[in-house]
Parts: C-alpha cells; structure tokens; sequence
C-alpha cells in the first residue's frame, strides 16, 4: 500500500508512546506543553508511511490534522506548481487549513519515504486554546507564510536588472578645481551628457576620492551660459554638490522611483565606497518605455491644464505595467503620488502665474492617501489651504477660493477627481488662517465627537504640498503635542478604527454584499486597507510619531516601542498584501478598459490568494482587538 495509519492507543503501544512523546519534547512548540497536555496529544496521534512522490495533502481538499514529519521530508507547492515550503524532521504543515477554512491551501508531496505523526484538529484547536504560545507558534508561522507569500512575487526582469548592469563604461570624473571649460571639453571628447566632479584626477595616486558633485549638459546651459560665467571659472561653482547616488546591486527599479522623487535624469552610481559610473534615465529607458520620471518632467513644461490632463493621461498606462511587473505597492503609491504631487505643483505655479502673487503667504496641504504616498489607480483629491495669520477674509479670500478653484479643477481634469466628501481647499471651511487651523484640530482633539471623528480623521494625514513650510510644521508640530497626551481622543480614534471589520464570516469565508449593484463583492479598502491605516494613525499620534506613511508608521512605533515589533510587522505585512491584492485587481481591470475600483469578488482570486487574504485579514481582526483593549473603547459611548 502506499501508506499506512494506525491509532496509537495507550493500552497496545506503550514502548512506542514513550518513544513518541521524547519526539514531540524536542520540537517546538510541543516542548512548551506541560507534561500531562503532551500525553495527552501523543494519545491522540495518527501515525501515516508515505512513498516518495505520493500525495500527502491536496490542494482544495479537506484537511483534518496537524501533520508532524517524523522521518523524510514534504514539498508543498501552489496551483501554478510554485513552491510554497519544505518540511523536514520536527517540522509541522497543514496548519493553515485548520486555521482556515479546513481546505488544503497547498499540494503536499513526499520527497523522500515519510513517517508522519498526525494530530487531529479537535486536538489542535484544544491545545491552541489552553495554551497561548502553542497558539502564537502557529499565528507566528501564519505570519511567515504571508510574508513569504510578498517575497515570492514575480518581478519583470527589466525591473529587477541590477543597476550594475546598465553601466556601460568607468565613471567620467573631473577633478573639483578644474574650470568650466575643461569640463566642458571633456565632456564633449567622451561624448556624454554629465561629469562627476571628485576630488582628484582619477589617475593620480589613490583614484579620484571623494565624490563632490555632478555637472550635466543642463547646468552648463543654465548656470553658465545664461548667467554670462566665465569659462574659465571653477566648475564647483555651476556643479550640483552632494548628488543623490544609488549602490551598484540597487534595482533599476529602485533608481527609477530615486529619479522620479527628485525629478533628476542623472544618478552616479556607487560600488562600496568607490564611484562605479553613472546611470541615467536613457538607460532606464531601453529597459522600459515609459517612466514616471519622464511623466514628472513633462508635466513641468506644460503651461496650461489642459496640457497637463494630456500627460497624465499616460499614468494608468504606466500603473498597470507596474502592476503586471508586481512591483511593490508601496513603490507603486510612490510612483503615482509623485505624479500627482507634480500636477499640484505646476497647477499652483500656474494659478499664481494667472491671479498674481499671493496677498499673505500660504501653505497647500495634501491630505489622506495623497499625503501618506499610497495613491493608486482610482484615488481622488484631499486637500486644503493654510494661510499665514494676516490673512484677511474681506480682502484676500476672493483671491484664495480662485486659486484653490483652479487647481481643484485641474486635478480632476488630470483625473484624480474631486473629493467625494468635499474635502478640498475651494471648501472655505478647510482655507484657513493657522491660528484658525490650529484651534479646529484643538476642538477635535479635546472634545473629539465619535460621530465626526471619521470625518475628520483624513486631516491627521497630512503632508507640505507647496508654498511656505513653516506654517506647515507649526500646525503639524502642534498637532502632536495635543494629540498625544488627549486619552480620550486616542480611544475616539480607535473606536473609529474598528467600525469596520474584514469581511470573514464563521469558518473564515469571506462575506460579501448579497444584492445591489456590488452583489457577490467586498469593499477591500473600507474592510481591508482602512482598519490598518487606521491603526498605525492612532499609534503614531500616541507615541508622537511624524511619519505619515502607513509602512513608515508602522516602523516607527515599533521602534518607539509603542507596539511589539513583531505585531508591527506581521500588520505591515498584512497591509502590504491587501494593497497588493487590490492594485492587482484595479490592473485586471485597466487592462479591460473598465474604471478601477475596490470592489473584489472572491471568485477573481486563485485559491491560494484566498488563503493569504484570510491571512491577513486575521491579522487586522487580531490588532483591532489589541487595538480596543490598548484604548480602552468602552468608555467611549
């Protein structure tokens, strides 16, 4: 027979209980048990002999038992025939099954003759129960397997080509006390369109050294020739000091987003502590044909909205090949907010260009998903206006309300439509003096009302857009000083963050709508993405946090202490691929010609996919009930 299974009763096989429990007592989390749980388990197992290459779980059949490798070793794979794990002696799998919907999530192969001890899921589940690090064993592993599951992603090759790979010849350095002219000639003989300026002439003893700056073909045009230098003047003075660089094993990918953030076409490249050469976006584009960074720099040449609407017709274009690249969500929130934060840009140099100077000094915010860079392909506007505290409303909101009009309006020409909530600064509730702002986020934050908490809460995410910094970090650093000692606002806020649960049903199903225009889907942002912004707000705010980025956050209370690094993590991870999860989506969608949206209906995901979003979403059911207990929700009425 292929395999074999015999109960092991306490009466017939004594030897080989004893035999079996000094097994279990040796691998975790067994070895945790006191020692009437462990004999109880050892009475409760099955024993199976597996062949090499037979079946030992199949994917989307029922499975009943936690199952321990006693000798061999397992292959699991997932339905494309990629593999999932390998298990070997005092290793367990099958878990996430009985943590699930009891389904296989995986094939399980013996790659070698196998003796398996199987314990039954009453008896798993009894011992999760009684024992809170058996449980945390399993929801740790679970945790592993999700981020497992963001590792294995496939990537484009022409997104995970190593930027060594694009140089194609040794830096063309100039040393720092060279003239204009000299670096002019040179870089005329090497036919290429930048220097990188070092300490010494690469020949000399030592190498070049230390890397100063960059000259490109465009400072010479703008810093010399339109300032009327002298050629022969020094080339540290027209140069770009302290270039950004990027190490030699970074991905093209990782130089595109570190171009697209600057707006630069240039970017030396650094091997160790020694200049390597210089990649620049021509060489990104024979990897790609499109890139954000030549969208950014486009939209600055334009001079009216209806120029700029044109370009950004191409982003959709560009999110969808990044998704279908899998490239990381968070990089594909950066690529898209770095789009729209340039569109905003010129949109306001524009509308000073048409009104006039601005009569008081002003700061424009940016607001929800746009502030945090997690935009995506069916993002709106969030927005409003911080002026300087001479602003006169008789005198100078006529000027403001048009301003902000003309940039609304452009941006939803561009495609990141009005705000459904009007949540934007032609709203003159949100244009307003900082003395004003700051006593409306006073009011909130000492006499928060949970019913327009959840109004409210995109305004803790907020992020300098254009115009006078320093308004925006006096409100911002007013922000945190009264939000992080207010208790009562801190359970508000978390009272808000649980008002909507992931969408699983008993067994871990996924609930869906039942009738209506979006019947047989979920809302994968409300359900999903949001309870886990929601959390990170509340712990950043609480431990005086700055960052506004979901993953930065994250971070940075974890490092602050303010949640266990490891919860923080595996709520990162879940958030990770729930976005994952909804750009892929929104790229079915692109590809079809349909409108992106976050609706997901369960039967677009592959069985796999579905055992991971489960994953996750018990990661978010597990942190909002820390969350509750952290704040203290009940006394909020």
């Amino acid at each position: 027979g292929l395999y074999f299974a015999a109960r092991l009763t306490d009466a017939a096989m004594t030897p080989e209980l004893a035999q079996l429990r000094d097994f279990l007592a040796a691998h975790a989390p067994f070895d945790a048990l006191p020692e009437a749980d462990l004999q109880r388990a050892v009475r409760s197992l099955d024993v199976r002999y597996v062949r090499r290459q037979q079946p030992v779980l199949t994917l989307g059949q029922p499975n009943a038992y936690l199952h321990i490798v006693r000798k061999g070793a397992v292959e699991l794979t997932g339905p494309q025939g990629g593999l999932v794990d390998r298990c070997g002696e005092g290793e367990s799998f099958g878990y996430p099954s009985l943590l699930g919907d009891g389904i296989a999530s995986a094939h399980a192969t013996a790659i070698e003759d196998m003796l398996l001890y199987q314990l039954p899921a009453d008896a798993f589940h009894a011992l999760r129960e009684a024992h809170l690090d058996f449980a945390d064993f399993f929801d740790e592993a679970q945790a592993h397997r999700l981020r497992a599951a963001l590792d294995r992603r496939t990537q484009a090759a022409e997104l995970v080509t190593p930027v060594r790979s694009l140089l194609t010849r040794p830096p063309v350095t100039i040393p720092l006390d060279a003239s204009i002219r000299t670096a002019a000639q040179t870089m005329a003989e090497a036919h290429v369109s930048s220097l990188l300026v070092v300490e010494k002439a690469a020949e000399e003893p030592g190498g070049p050294g230390r890397l100063f700056g960059i000259l490109t073909d465009r400072d010479l045009r703008t810093r010399v020739l339109a300032e009327g230098r002298a050629p022969d003047g020094p080339v540290r003075g027209v140069m770009t000091p302290n270039p950004a660089v990027i190490g030699a094993d970074a991905l093209a990918f990782e130089a595109l987003l570190r171009m697209t953030a600057r707006n630069i076409h240039h970017l030396p490249v650094m091997d160790g502590g020694a200049l390597a050469g210089i990649v620049t976006v021509t060489d990104l584009m024979r990897l790609q044909a499109s890139s954000p960074v030549f969208i950014v720099g486009d939209i600055a040449k334009q001079t009216t909205p209806e120029g700029l609407a044109r370009v950004a017709e191409r982003l959709p274009d560009l999110l969808l090949r990044l998704i279908e690249a899998d490239a990381k969500p968070r990089d594909i929130g950066t690529v898209a907010t770095a789009v729209a934060d340039a569109l905003t840009e010129r949109l306001l140099t524009l509308a000073e260009a048409k009104l006039g100077p601005p009569p008081v000094p002003y700061a424009w915010l940016v607001l929800g998903s746009q502030a945090r860079q997690e935009m995506n392909a069916h993002s709106d506007q969030d927005n409003a206006l911080l002026l300087h505290d001479d602003f006169d409303p008789d005198a100078h909101d006529a000027y403001f309300a048009a301003l902000a009009q003309y940039v609304s309006d452009g941006l939803h020409g561009a495609g990141f439509v009005y705000c459904p909530g009007d949540v934007m600064a032609t709203n003159p509730r949100w244009r307003q003096p900082l003395a004003a702002w700051k006593r409306t986020f006073t009011h909130w934050i000492e006499r928060p009302d949970p019913k327009a908490v959840m109004h409210t809460t995109i305004f803790f995410d907020l992020r300098h857009g254009h115009g006078d910094e320093a308004l925006t970090r006096a409100l911002r650093a007013h922000i945190r000083e009264t939000a992080r000692s207010n208790q009562i606002f801190l359970a508000t806020l978390a009272v808000d963050a649980l008002q909507f649960e992931p969408p699983l049903g008993f067994f871990r199903t996924f609930v869906v709508d039942r009738s209506g225009d979006h019947k047989d889907t979920f809302d994968i942002k409300t359900r999903g993405l949001a309870p886990l912004v929601d959390i990170a707000r509340v712990h950043a705010l609480a431990a005086g946090v700055t960052a506004v980025n979901t993953h930065d956050r994250f971070a940075a209370i974890a490092e602050a202490g303010a949640v266990n690094p490891k919860d923080a993590t595996s709520q990162d991870d879940a958030f990770e691929y729930v976005a994952m999860t909804r750009l892929r989506h929104q790229g079915r969608q692109l590809r079809a010609a349909e409108t992106p949206d976050n609706r997901i209906a369960p039967r677009e995901l592959s069985r796999l996919e579905r055992t991971h979003l489960r994953d996750a979403f018990k990661v978010v059911v597990t942190a909002q009930e820390s969350l509750a207990s952290r704040y203290n929700t009940a006394m909020i009425s």
